[in-house]
């Protein structure tokens, strides 16, 4: 397996999570588990879990059945994505059970500790403090972004956010949030997702120059007529 020498990166980030790294030696799973290695033109699609594995749900607000989803896919180092999330996760208490809301990651090449990120959100979620975690680490980016030993934080957010740190490192260290992550990357390939932030509501991926709240007022509620019996 390539290294690239980061002594403070977690199994996350050593395991083949990242653009800049490959799988030399992919970890042997049973029949019923695939790791599959996708490359494209800005992000890695690594360790794919084949349907039918025991893989937590994405993280979601609002019912399965409503009517519209609005899937957020997020690198949670990007200060474009912190600005836009918060907008999001307010239309939709605004438009309540007729919304639901998926947060997906999307991890971008250029940010260096945006995978970590993604990996902490989603031990946090271990124990049910999924959005609580992104929202620390969206309002803490300063700290941790540009950081030397980012790792060391995020075990701060951990601990302000009460989380049993003993099990949030393991599961920060697990296979499980790795798999978490890459179902949301092959998501994103498959809708046509290329950057973070994307907004894509009930399959429409929203162009950039709609990017505000008006602009995702308007999708939401064109997405509600259009799913009116």
């Amino acid at each position: 397996m390539l290294d690239t020498g980061s002594r403070d990166r977690s199994a996350c980030e050593k395991s083949g999570y990242h653009f800049t790294m490959k799988i030399l030696n992919p970890p042997k799973r049973s029949s019923s588990r695939i790791a599959r290695l996708l490359i494209t033109g800005c992000f890695t699609l690594s360790a794919i879990a084949a349907p039918g594995d025991d893989v937590r749900p994405a993280n979601a607000l609002g019912p399965a059945g409503a009517p519209v989803t609005i899937e957020f896919f997020s690198d949670l180092q990007c200060p474009q994505c912190a600005r836009y999330e918060p907008m999001v996760k307010n239309l939709k208490t605004e438009f309540g059970n007729k919304v639901r809301m998926v947060l997906r990651h999307f991890p971008l090449q250029a940010h260096e500790h945006a995978l970590l990120a993604s990996c902490a959100a989603e031990a946090a979620a271990q124990q049910g403090k999924f959005w609580e975690m992104a929202e620390a680490l969206y309002r803490s980016q300063w700290m941790w972004a540009k950081a030397p030993a980012p790792r060391a934080i995020l075990m701060d957010k951990a601990k302000e956010l009460g989380l049993d740190l003993d099990q949030f490192q393991k599961d920060l260290d697990g296979t499980g949030v790795r798999e978490r992550i890459g179902v949301d990357q092959r998501h994103a390939q498959s809708v046509g997702v290329k950057t973070a932030p994307s907004v894509v509501i009930n399959g429409y991926n929203v162009p950039n120059s709609e990017f505000s709240e008006n602009g995702f007022r308007t999708a939401i509620k064109a997405a509600l007529a259009k799913a009116a019996p």
